[in-house]
């Protein structure tokens, strides 16, 4: 199980126009589901950072990079669909790094968005203890970022994280990254050990106690 890399192919080891080709031609309309249904989520969890844009707008731009070489391929570390997971995840953090709110204060309120599905969400939804203040957003934020620097250059661990982060549990993980029980297990026990070492306790994952 691989995602895509963080690092530039280099040309000679990137997928020619034709395997990219033939590759797309080959997945079923079962992976496009889970791709649609994977960049909804995406898009859902950067909230007002997203700025209008949808999750066909996330996946249309992750494939318009790879057919235009602006994101390579390395078909011998990652399925098509761990690069299209891999892109998506990278693309919609790119929006969210670079959006520049307005100067006046937010509230939740102004977080709150309506999605493809015409429900009302908001990033702050869904944690525990009622509402939650921006400024606790935003260390909940900084601390999201602490962890992903931790696991930049282990790919299974970003997988996990980003599936646990975008609201799976661990048979809707499992089941999106097509990894065994035996894998997860081994993979979270890693996440939670690295964590412990760097004195992170973060509030906002479930995932973190889910070994099963």
């Amino acid at each position: 199980m691989k995602g895509e890399s963080t690092r530039r192919v280099p040309r000679e080891k990137a997928a020619t126009p034709i395997e990219i080709a033939v590759a797309i031609e080959a997945l079923s309309v079962a992976d496009f589901v889970r791709l649609g249904l994977y960049a909804k989520r995406r898009v859902r969890s950067i909230g007002s950072k997203a700025e209008e844009r949808t999750g066909d707008d996330l996946l249309q731009t992750a494939v318009q990079d790879l057919l235009a070489d602006t994101r390579r391929w390395d078909k011998t570390k990652a399925s098509l669909m761990g690069f299209f997971f891999g892109a998506m995840k990278s693309i919609s953090s790119n929006w969210a790094k670079s959006y520049r709110p307005e100067e006046a204060p937010v509230l939740e309120a102004d977080l709150r968005r309506k999605d493809e599905e015409g429900r009302v969400t908001s990033p702050m939804d869904g944690y525990p203890g009622g509402h939650r203040t921006v400024e606790e957003h935003i260390i909940d934020v900084q601390t999201l970022d602490a962890i992903d620097n931790l696991f930049k250059e282990d790919q299974e661990a970003q997988m996990i994280l980003t599936a646990w982060q975008d609201g799976y549990d661990p048979a809707g993980a499992r089941e999106l990254w097509g990894v065994s029980q035996n894998d997860y297990n081994t993979i979270v026990r890693r996440i939670r050990r690295t964590l412990d070492v760097a004195n992170i306790k973060p509030n906002l994952e479930r995932g973190v106690n889910y070994v099963q």
